[in-house]
């Protein structure tokens, strides 16, 4: 039992690592603010950046846990993975192409925090175990209050600021602004936060037994749930055999949903298994469900597999399917373990254990290899999709050469350039228009075309325009684009309504967006487009008011033009519009 003295000490020491850690992170925040340097060497700010946000944490939560010497290695081993992750991804980007990019991406500051957290687990448990690999009751026991820890902290840092919220608010019913005003500075709220998290991190760590209360009752709740996802897995299995797969492909999400449940399977297993001790070994009907649930999960990821086999046969690898393959690779070795430990006779699922060990340290690997030169999606994806245009799969009129620009970073760059000494004439061209920002040559001559089968036409018996038609929609920047370019994109299903809205004689056209899931209609945009010296241009859009068989009635042209019930302002020569409050009306 640790003494009183010393815990005070472990506390104040785990303070200081916060008020450290928030000091780091404000100078960075205010160098990022002020463009200043560190800044300005996106090199540099970026490993700086997850160094100062992850590896206080966990020096914090290590500290009085680990001995000083492996948490020393660990913490110094941490910096450098981590540092080097961020740097490659912010190198990886063109900087022509994002100048902006001095921060890593979302994704790497997931991936740094899934592999700190996953591997502090593993070398947490070795050292209490004094062995490189620890006993799996050891591992268990540990990776769920770490877990649990992690839960409570974000809780409390949240809880913590809806309180100085609440007295941000009691101060300004009274016009004491000084308190808000106050904790607004970064030089404030950015220590408070991480002091915050220091906090509970300790108060968390020595309530070991409320923690301990917390992860079993979130074990038995998880492990009786178990019967009720085998039981929709079972039932959403028997009931392709009816319905076919073609009904999933639909969905074009059909691999992260089937990944989703191959995760929540899993978890659910060793939440009834724990840690396998037979004092805890869960009922009959619970290990049946357990059985039934680890025979279901090899199929489920087949299935996901096979769904992302056929996209990449259709459209060869992008990053998205890369990343999700390396997730598939880690379920299947799940789920083939967990199959054989479902089959094999004696203690129910026994091989879980060491399958489970051997599944994390897979995990470890993959998720380096996808964030690193090893398999970096992003010159993965590049390579893939190079290869289809110069073995012919895919003809230059229809290869997607912003793609290389603006998704293949410094490898897509270099692929353009290389695509510039093609013999092919109009690879040469488009690579040259995608290098320089400008039109692909070859893209106005299929829009026509592509626009008019993508576009139902409203009423019947009307024709979009030709200039409509014939208009160069590829603008010079392709992030920037309008609803007629995401229908080209075939982002939804689309709808042009042709309809004279200002009384000109001339007709409008409304353009309707609508992205669909399951056949249900789940959001929509409508631009209206006119025509001017310049060509068909947006000048409107209108309000999506959520109502039922509003879009309906807009695409079939039931509606009738309305003046608005208050006019338009004017302050010091500058017009704008008056605004009702609520601005969507409630539903009739």
């Amino acid at each position: 039992m640790e003494s009183e003295s010393g815990g005070q000490r472990v506390f104040l020491i785990r303070l200081a690592l916060g008020l450290g850690q928030g000091l780091a992170l404000y100078l960075l925040y205010s160098a990022f603010d002020q463009k200043v340097w560190p800044a300005t060497a996106p090199q540099l700010f970026a490993p700086l950046t997850v160094i100062a946000l992850f590896v206080p944490l966990v020096v914090s939560q290590g500290f009085g846990n680990i001995r000083g010497l492996t948490l020393t290695v660990w913490a110094a081993a941490a910096t450098a993975i981590v540092a080097g992750l961020a740097w490659y991804d912010v190198w990886r980007i063109w900087p022509v192409e994002n100048p902006d990019a001095i921060v890593p991406s979302g994704r790497t500051f997931f991936i740094c925090a899934v592999f700190l957290f996953v591997a502090h687990a593993l070398v947490s448990c070795g050292d209490a175990d004094r062995r490189i690999v620890a006993r799996y009751p050891t591992l268990f026991d540990l990776a769920w209050k770490l877990g649990v820890q992690l839960a409570i902290t974000i809780c409390f840092v949240a809880a913590f600021w809806i309180m100085l919220y609440l007295g941000i608010g009691l101060f300004g019913m009274i016009k004491l602004e000084g308190f808000g005003n106050f904790i607004a500075h970064s030089w404030v709220w950015i220590p408070l936060t991480t002091i915050a998290a220091a906090a509970a991190i300790h108060i968390t760590d020595t309530r070991a037994p409320l923690v301990r209360g917390v992860r079993t009752l979130a074990l038995t709740l998880l492990g009786w749930l178990l019967p009720v996802i085998a039981g929709i897995a079972f039932a959403f299995l028997i009931s392709l055999a009816f319905t076919g797969l073609q009904p999933l492909w639909q969905t074009r999400s059909a691999t992260f949903l089937l990944m989703a449940a191959a995760a929540v399977l899993v978890i659910h297993i060793n939440a009834a298994y724990q840690d396998g001790d037979a004092e805890r070994r869960p009922p009959h009907f619970l290990r049946v469900a357990g059985t039934l649930a680890a025979v279901e999960l090899i199929f489920i990821v087949w299935i996901a597999g096979y769904a992302l086999w056929l996209r990449v046969e259709q459209y060869g690898w992008t990053v998205d399917r890369i990343t999700t393959a390396g997730g598939v690779l880690v379920a299947a070795m799940f789920a083939v373990g967990y199959l054989i430990a479902a089959l094999l006779p004696g203690l129910w699922l026994k091989l879980i254990e060491p399958w489970n060990v051997y599944g994390t340290f897979f995990f470890l690997i993959v998720l380096v290899a996808l964030s690193t030169p090893i398999a970096d999606p992003m010159r993965l994806a590049v390579d893939s999709q190079v290869a289809r245009l110069n073995s012919g799969v895919v003809k230059p009129e229809k290869f997607d050469f912003w793609y290389l620009r603006r998704s293949g970073g410094r490898v897509g760059h270099a692929a353009l350039l290389a695509l510039q000494k093609s013999p092919n004439r109009a690879v040469r061209e488009a690579a040259f228009a995608a290098l320089t920002n400008g039109p692909i040559p070859f893209a106005a001559e299929r829009v026509p075309a592509e626009l008019a089968a993508v576009l139902a036409v409203h009423p019947a018996g009307k024709a979009l325009p030709p200039s409509f038609l014939h208009q160069k929609w590829q603008r010079a920047d392709p992030f920037d684009v309008g609803t007629v370019e995401h229908c080209l994109a075939r982002t939804g299903t689309c709808d042009a309504v042709l309809a004279d809205l200002n009384g000109d004689g001339r007709d409008e056209v409304i353009v309707v967006l609508t992205n669909r899931y399951k056949g249900r209609s789940q959001w929509w945009t409508a631009s209206i487009y006119q025509e001017n010296a310049a060509g068909w241009r947006v000048v409107a859009s209108i309000e999506n008011t959520g109502c039922e068989g509003y879009r309906e009635g807009l695409i079939a042209g039931d509606f009738r033009l309305v003046r608005p019930s208050w006019p338009e302002i004017e302050v010091a020569g500058n017009r704008a519009r008056i605004n009702p409050e609520p601005s969507i009306r409630p539903c009739k």
